[in-house]
């Protein structure tokens, strides 16, 4: 655990869902990250803009504006910003969808510690 230390790197979690919410937190309040929780898509768009951010958690089912949505925004604003989209909704075709849309990784729910670790790590290191 102490090689995830991504201190000075701010990652943007984009869920609503509560459980999901305190794992990132549990999950990566260790690695001294700074942490922005948005839990719908008008309010990550919103703390994208506002902030300084290194990668970007998203989930694609939210309320309001679409995972989708916001990854366009991100990609219209910045190519560069890493951008993790994470879904329990794989069947849909959504891998491919975010891949199209800009996405740097997907990570499929339930998800594992070291599988998000280890992609946090691809794109902060």
């Amino acid at each position: 655990m102490n090689d995830f230390n991504f201190d000075n790197k701010t990652i943007l979690v984009v869920e609503d869902t509560e459980t999901s919410i305190r794992f990132f937190d549990a999950a990566l309040k260790r690695t001294n990250a700074k942490l922005l929780f948005a839990d719908d898509g008008d309010e990550a768009i919103k703390m994208y803009d506002e902030n300084n951010v290194d990668l970007v958690l998203l989930d694609l089912n939210l309320f309001s504006t679409s995972g989708f949505d916001v990854l366009k925004h991100i990609r219209e604003k910045d190519k560069k910003t890493p951008v993790i989209v994470q879904t329990a909704y794989i069947l849909s075709g959504e891998e491919q969808t975010s891949k199209e849309l800009g996405a740097n990784d997907f990570i499929a729910k339930p998800i594992k510690l070291n599988q998000l670790l280890q992609s946090l790590n691809k794109f902060l290191k």
